[in-house]
């Protein structure tokens, strides 16, 4: 039967409307497959494909991908492409599809399913999904779900009986290792495993692995010098053999029989045995095959501890889930049954043993009988990025082996919905490479091949072929960018990239504040809402974004750094783990240290002192005690003796008696008490005595505890001991206890910038891994604390021991802790709790970590150095981190192995020539790493929409050579040449394939001088060394010999400018040779002589090089900008243009593309060419071209950072730079040798990223919380109290000072000298601090920056509460009439937010701005504003005026503050600005503003803003009331900011030339009204570079 649409089944009893499988004429899954055709529900066949060629054939009641789509979405709603249609509509036979990134493969799955189950192919419950993460699984069930809920409420799917009574049936959708683990309860007993069996993490694995290493009694394995590798080395090692096992369904005693083998076959081939300083490859390759012999006998052993133990690791759950599959005809056939249809999903990431889990469920076997199952695999070969994982990149390829069929039709997603044409031309470029089939590559006939998997392309390529009108003009939407930037150093591609994403977010600010205004105008406009591009950092590893997040963090960018381990670290489960470790084990001093220091008994240091002091004291209590009893003990054996007469009690017997006493007590006080225990000493604190005073005892000597400390360490000792009883509980509800005891959770619900539900995250987390760990840690516990005691010797197994179970006497919470230190190192200190993605936040993660994830703007720093880590890639024979041999491995026809047999390795004849082979192949283990890298490449430059920028860097901070870019870089490079010698050149392979022709004419080549790459090159006069070579250096060594001079600027082809106005002076050769011919006519110079012509020479070198790098400086950026301003079709004649105006002379290779690109504009253009996917290049490309950035030795090595110690815990260390070691000790021995401590400046270095400030507000808010019923306390019968104890401070003071002893006493002096010494040294340096300004300001702080920067900067930091002003609320009242007056409601600001002061928090209460909201709950004013109004009635100005003062009473009456409000108001109305003139005028009240300066949000809100309207157009009139009376004019040079920033921001916002915006001020207090115009400000208004000084300077400190 062949596929023909749709047809009549062959069965008989067809009956029409039964469900596939009901009716006896109802044909199996198999048969389906077979003819490649789904069974309609009447029994009829149906092949899509089939009746696309013949309308006729398509049933009445069928619905296409498309009808469907237009169901779902609408009719004008998104549609399938024609590939996701033949992917939806495909057959049951097994199919491959490759799915490009970002190519829709999740939604095209679940189209797919709505499909079969709309038109009656299969039932929802017979659908199997299987991804490989929760979260993935998670959406596409959810996906599915709404498309069947939509198909059920249309009635097309009716439920049935089974359904209506047990509810309605989905799609299952599993994880591949949830798939497996459901196999191994179900059926695991026919394997021996126990439905019960618990799986271990990491921590637990290496915990069982290090007590078989740990009795470990058989051959060790060795490193190359003979001696026994690590213990955790073996463990590693162990481990990672066994993982591999499983993943490869090999056993250990395979391995040990293949080494062996290999062992025997290479020990048969000849060795001369001369002896070598290094080890020779081939002794390596039997070193590293006994030790891998060694590590799967304990591998073994590790395995039967697990079996008898009953857990399981993931490894074991594929390995047993997929031999449960090959044993059981039954358990295929009851899958197959279950499920129908099948859908692999992230194909190309599946290990071998899930390959052959599903293979041998749902794959067909034509020898065994075993037919072929509906499967769709779906996946992308080009991001297969997990091979240290056990995935196996060559899997996909051999689909069709492993489900084979007769209809063998990969199908393909081309279409990128993702990315902009940029992006993908980067990404398929750098791509192009896996396209090549190695050498080594063994796939067998059949397999699908790297060269058939097409590149991916734009979604314009929907609307037309490229180059017609169509294409072009959706493709010019959607070209996007890509950036190749070059820094000098690590350390400022870490300040350029921050600096860069706060650019970006300045301009989305920027963008709103303009649609605000058009919406705010009457434009007709939405209402704009804030959004901030997507941004995403990638880096390979997590170590490369630590520098990133910093950076991001001092210029207050909000991040997110995802994927990190560091659980443990965190504050709040520390203390939790603290709280643990007091209560477990008594010699955790450093863990009571950590509780008692921190915010809940915050002991200092003095009282921590005398805590240590107590721990001595009773440590020396207890050797008395012991002493004396010992004493007694032997007077007593003494006296009880038959010569006890004789006993003489001279001096000499004395002696001896006492050396015996010593000596009996050297044992006994070391057993008894160790050392000084802080947990003891708080247990055992000295009681009160009669007078109510602590009584310490008459030996006591020790520093004594303050009142406030001994009252805490009681209440703590209580606690511990109420806790300690709580022991007996389980795990989790000892936490409990543990965290309300310590107050934790209230600590963590008033942290500042966190919902109390999400500050919560890391604690549930840990709960979720205390009950994790109660599941298994019986059995793990068992084992570990069973100890030497619990080991025996198996038989049959002499190399190894085996454990047995024994819980007696285990401490529960002893090993979790112990779990938890192995946790920390094992599993990177767990993961942290998960917490919602912040949208607003710029996302930090690995590579590995963004696969699936997209972003608008996605930045790959580090593209510099080794992809591989450093570690160089080799074949499995000579690489000690390979465990298991390849030959062993299932994907070994897509590895490099060679060697695989013992004939192999004996057909050699000499030792020679196996090591000759096995050097020639080495290549073929670093293309194969390559290959890897270049997939993960792929995978980050795919995450980008619309911006890719790529960074590398000189300079690492530690590196002695430069960092030569990644190949990626230079195959990026490469398109760049493209534009010169045509898009199908051959030769063009990478930059460094024209490499002489550019190294000799550098300016020719702006591409690559704009960039400033270092090439490290083969030395020529030594093959093994290497000599690093750049275009900028080689550039500056020509303009010298040339004697190259720059004096008019030149225009470019392109408008760039090279403007030699800031280069150096000229070097002045007729001044050399003036000064030489003085020296000539001698006959012999004098020494004196020789010297000055020396120095002549040399100074005129040093002109001439200093000006030749000063021209490249110059020259270099604006060839470079011109080049990538051109099209690319006319780039080679702009660089000879460009040549020509500068009088550099033009290559000829140049000219030869000039020639080339006339030829090319001349040809008709070729069908399928499109000039905009052509112009998509990487379009900006940046370098760096200072001269110390390309000397031979890294400016940076040798760079010394030291931090000021001690520090205020709750800011960061002050960081110092110091050039070098020498340059460190250079600086303390001046510091040192100077003295005179006395005459130094003290001053508070500042840090804007402490934590001073939120541990401040949330102290305060509890505070504020459980004691505001103090308040009418503290204000009557306290206040008596207060004054009367002023005094005895002072006096406990001057007792505590006489009490001093004098060597204490001069000790503290030499302390003060020695931080008065280390004071002075740290102003020899400079210092690396975090940015000192907050990231937004209000106007009136703006205003106070101009007058005191350092004042003020101290008090942004070190917010104090302040005394409610009266001002403030008279302003506030003012404000509000005369709002009420214009008719007009306050502007609302979006920007506004909870921590919009630029406090970096909320008000604090007491401050005025907080008063006087507090006094007009209903006024919007801006706190800016309220504090304008206070700031607005100057002291002295009050005064003079006779007005008001600052000095009132807060007794003052409500009558008369209204009083003084009425006054105001009326002065306000009878005035000009009363008026019905200026009423009619008004435009808006209370306006937000905000505009950015020198990286700072400036904000405030305009009091009134007036339109008018004169000869010229519409002019605007911004207004501020004042309720003060006019200040002196001196007093407005600072005030003149506030206008000036007023008129800059809304300016900006409306888009208003400033010179149409006239600004006053008004004031209402004094004799009457007055006004101060900006024209009346001496200066005038200050211009956005005054501005931008103020915050320069205020940085500056």
């Amino acid at each position: 039967m062949t596929d023909s649409g749709a047809y009549g089944a062959t069965k008989p009893g067809a009956r029409s409307g039964t469900n596939p499988g009901s009716g006896a004429g109802m044909l199996t899954p198999a048969q389906w497959c077979e003819h490649n055709s789904w069974q309609l529900p009447n029994g009829v066949l149906f092949s899509a494909e089939a009746a696309g060629n013949d309308p006729a054939l398509k049933p009445a009641d069928y619905r296409s991908a498309l009808d469907i789509a237009e169901m779902l979405n609408g009719a004008d709603g998104k549609k399938p492409t024609p590939e996701q249609v033949r992917m939806i509509e495909a057959g049951p036979a097994p199919t491959l599809v490759i799915a490009g990134a970002g190519s829709g493969k999740t939604a095209t799955m679940v189209d797919r399913v709505i499909w079969l189950v709309d038109n009656g192919f299969v039932r929802p419950e017979e659908v199997l999904g299987v991804t490989f993460t929760r979260k993935a699984a998670t959406e596409l069930r959810s996906r599915m779900r709404a498309g069947l809920n939509t198909l059920r409420r249309s009635r097309r799917v009716a439920p049935t009986d089974e359904e209506l009574r047990e509810g309605i049936a989905d799609p299952t959708v599993l994880t591949y290792h949830s798939y497996a683990n459901n196999l191994v309860k179900e059926y695991g007993l026919r394997l021996g495993v126990e439905q019960d069996a618990q799986m271990l993490g990491d921590a637990q694995k290496w915990q069982l692995a290090a007590q078989i290493v740990q009795y470990w009694e058989g051959e060790l394995p060795l490193d190359k010098d003979g001696v026994p590798v690590s213990a955790a080395t073996m463990i590693n090692q162990m481990l990672q053999l066994s993982d591999e096992c499983a993943e490869h369904l090999v056993e250990p005693q395979e391995v040990i029989d293949f080494c062996t083998e290999q062992l025997a076959a290479y020990a048969a081939v000849p060795d001369p045995r001369r002896e070598t300083k290094t080890e020779k490859d081939i002794l390596k390759v039997q070193r590293l095959l006994r030790n891998r012999r060694v590590y799967a006998r304990m591998a073994m052993s590790y395995a039967r501890v697990k079996a008898r133990m009953q857990v399981l690791d993931f490894g074991d759950l594929m390995r047993f889930a997929a031999r449960i599959a090959e044993a059981d005809p039954a358990i295929r056939e009851g899958e197959r049954a279950r499920f129908k249809v099948v859908l692999l999903d992230e194909f190309q990431d599946t290990s071998h043993a899930q390959m052959r889990l599903f293979s041998s469920i749902y794959g067909a076997d034509e020898a065994a009988g075993i037919p072929a199952h509906p499967v769709m695999a779906v996946g992308d070969p080009k991001q297969s990025i997990y091979g240290f994982r056990g995935a196996s990149d060559g899997q996909m390829f051999s689909f069709y082996r492993h489900f084979p069929t007769e209809h063998v039709q990969p199908l393909f997603l081309s279409i990128a919905w993702r990315n902009d044409i940029s992006v993908l031309n980067a990404a398929n470029h750098v791509a192009e490479k896996l396209k090549e089939v190695p050498e080594w590559v063994r796939a067998a006939d059949g397999d699908i091949t790297a060269a058939q998997v097409p590149d991916l392309r734009p979604r314009c390529a929907l609307v037309g072929e490229p180059g017609s009108p169509a294409f072009e003009q959706a493709a010019a939407g959607m070209v996007g960018r890509v950036d190749l930037t070059y820094h000098d150093s690590d350390r400022e591609e870490a300040v350029a990239i921050a600096e860069r994403i706060a650019a970006m977010r300045a301009q989305a600010v920027r963008e709103y504040e303009r649609a605000y205004a058009a919406h705010r105008s009457g434009d007709g406009s939405v209402r704009p809402r804030l959004k901030m591009s997507e941004i995403a950092v990638l880096a390979r590893v997590h170590g490369q974004l630590d520098p990133i997040r910093v950076e991001c963090e001092r210029l207050g960018i909000p991040v997110q750094q995802v994927g990190l381990g560091g659980l443990l670290s965190q504050p709040e489960v520390v203390d939790l783990v603290s709280a643990l470790r007091v209560l477990a084990d008594p010699n955790r001093s450093d863990a009571l240290a950590r509780l008692l220091t921190g915010a809940r008994w915050r002991l200092g240091a003095a009282d921590m002192l005398a805590l240590g002091d107590w721990a001595q004291s009773l440590v020396r209590e207890r050797e008395r005690a012991l002493r004396e009893q010992m004493a007694l003990r032997m007077l007593a054996e003494a006296e009880d003796a038959d010569d006890a007469a004789a006993i003489s009690l001279q001096a000499e017997h004395l002696r001896a008696a006492q050396e015996r006493l010593d000596e009996t007590l050297k044992g006994a006080v070391e057993d008894s008490s160790g050392y000084a225990s802080l947990i003891e000493a708080v247990e055992n604190l000295p009681q009160d005595g009669a007078d109510g005073e602590p009584l310490y005892g008459e030996h006591y000597r020790g520093r004594r505890f303050s009142p406030a400390a001994l009252e805490r360490l009681r209440a703590f000792a209580e606690q511990m001991r109420v806790l300690r009883a709580s022991l007996s509980e389980d795990l989790g509800t000892l936490l409990y206890e543990i965290e309300r005891t310590m107050l934790l959770d209230i600590e963590l619900a008033v942290r500042p910038g966190t919902d109390p539900l999400g500050s919560r995250a890391n604690l549930d987390a840990f709960h979720e891994v205390a009950a994790a760990y109660g599941m298994s840690a019986p059995r793990i516990n068992a084992m570990i604390y069973a100890g030497s005691d619990g080991v025996s010797v198996e038989e049959g197994d002499p190399g190894a021991r085996r454990f047995l179970l024994s819980s007696g006497g285990v401490s529960y919470v002893m090993g979790f802790l112990a779990w938890l230190e192995r946790a920390d190192d094992e599993e990177k200190g767990l993961a942290l709790g998960a917490v919602e993605p912040d949208p607003n936040a710029v996302q930090l993660m690995t590579m590995h970590a963004a696969k699936g994830l997209e972003w608008d703007h996605v930045l790959l720093p580090g593209l510099c150095g080794s992809a591989t880590g450093g570690q160089t890639p080799n074949l499995w024979q000579m690489s000690a981190s390979t465990a298991l041999p390849w030959p062993l491995r299932g994907d070994r026809e897509y590895l490099p192995s060679i060697l695989e047999t013992a004939e192999e390795i004996t057909a050699f004849e000499k030792a020679k020539d196996l090591e000759d082979y096995l050097g020639e192949h080495k290549e073929d283990a670093a293309e194969h790493a390559g290959m890897e890298d270049r997939r993960l490449m792929y995978v980050a430059m795919t995450r980008a929409r619309n911006l890719l920028a790529m960074s590398a860097y000189r300079w690492k901070s530690a590196s002695v050579a430069p960092q030569p870019v990644q190949p990626f870089w230079e195959e990026l490079m490469e398109m760049l040449f493209k534009s010169l010698f045509g898009m199908g050149t051959p030769t063009v392979d990478a930059p460094s394939v024209r490499f002489q022709e550019t190294m000799d004419t550098p300016w020719a080549a702006p591409q690559l001088v704009g960039m400033g790459l270092s090439y490290t090159m083969p030395n020529p006069a030594d093959k093994r060394k290497k000599v690093h070579l750049n275009h900028v250096r080689r550039w500056v060594e020509q303009l010298a010999e040339s004697k190259y001079r720059l004096v008019e600027p030149v225009t470019l082809v392109h408008g760039t400018v090279v403007d030699p106005s800031n280069l150096p002076p000229t070097p002045d050769e007729a001044a050399l040779l003036e000064d030489l011919e003085l020296y000539v006519d001698a006959d012999e110079l004098t020494p004196e002589q020789a010297e000055a012509r020396a120095n002549a020479q040399v100074q005129y070198a040093e002109q001439v090089q200093r000006y030749a790098w000063a021209l490249v400086e110059v020259m270099t950026p604006a060839l470079a900008q011109d080049w990538q301003l051109a099209a690319p079709s006319v780039r080679a004649r702009t660089v000879a243009e460009n040549c020509t105006r500068l009088n550099l002379p033009v290559p000829e290779w140049i000219i030869e593309a000039t020639e080339r690109e006339k030829w090319r504009e001349a040809q008709p253009p070729q069908p399928g060419f499109s000039p905009t996917v052509a112009e998509a290049l990487p379009i900006e490309v940046r370098g760096q071209f200072a001269q110390k950035n390309y000397e031979d030795r890294n400016p940076n090595l040798g760079a010394v950072l030291t931090a000021m110690w001690p520090f205020d815990p709750l800011e960061r260390p002050v960081i110092w730079r110091w050039a070098s070691d020498d340059a460190l000790t250079q600086g303390t021995k001046e510091v040192l040798r100077r003295g005179q401590h006395e005459h130094l400046e003290r001053e508070i270095a500042i840090n804007s990223s402490s934590r001073r400030e939120a541990v401040e507000r949330a102290a305060l808010a509890v505070e504020l919380a459980v004691g505001a019923w103090e308040d009418d306390l503290h204000q009557s019968g306290d206040i008596a109290g207060e004054s009367a104890n002023h005094s005895a401070p002072a006096a406990s003071a001057a007792h505590g000072e006489s009490a001093i002893p004098e060597s204490l006493r001069q000790q503290a002096v030499d302390w003060e000298r020695e931080a008065d010494l280390l004071l002075l040294m740290m102003g020899q340096t400079d210092p690396v601090l975090s940015d000192q300004l907050p990231g937004h300001l209000s106007a009136s702080t703006f205003i106070r920056l101009s007058e005191d920067p350092q004042g003020t900067v101290h008090q942004l930091m070190r917010p104090v509460p302040q005394r409610p002003s009266r001002a403030a609320t008279i302003g506030t009242a003012v404000h509000a009439l005369i709002e009420e007056h214009f008719g007009v409601v306050p502007s609302a600001d979006p920007l506004e937010t909870p921590d919009a002061e630029d406090t970096v928090g909320v008000d604090l209460p007491g401050s005025a701005a907080a008063s006087a909201a507090s006094a007009s709950p209903a006024d919007s004013a801006d706190p800016a504003e309220l504090a304008d109004s206070s700031d607005s009635a100057d002291p002295a100005d009050l005064q003079e005026q006779g007005e008001f003062t600052f000095e009132d009473d807060f007794e003052e009456s409500e009558s008369e503050l209204d009083a003084s409000v009425q006054r105001l108001w009326e002065r306000f109305a009878t005035s000009e600005w009363g008026s019905d003139e200026w009423k009619d005028r008004i435009w808006a009240v209370e306006y937000p503003v905000e505009t950015h300066i020198e990286g700072v949000s400036l904000r405030g809100r305009i009091d009134a803003v007036f339109r008018t309207e004169d000869e010229d157009g519409e002019r605007w009139v911004l207004v501020d009331w004042k309720s003060g009376a006019r200040p002196k004019m001196s007093t407005m040079q600072s005030r003149r900011f506030q206008l000036g920033l007023y008129r800059i921001a809304f300016s900006r916002i409306m888009g208003v030339d400033p010179e149409r915006i006239s600004t006053v001020f008004v004031y209402l207090g004094g004799k009457g009204v007055a006004e101060v115009w900006d024209h009346q400000i001496r200066g005038g208004l200050p211009t956005e570079a005054q501005l931008a000084k103020v915050i320069r300077e205020a940085r500056k400190g």
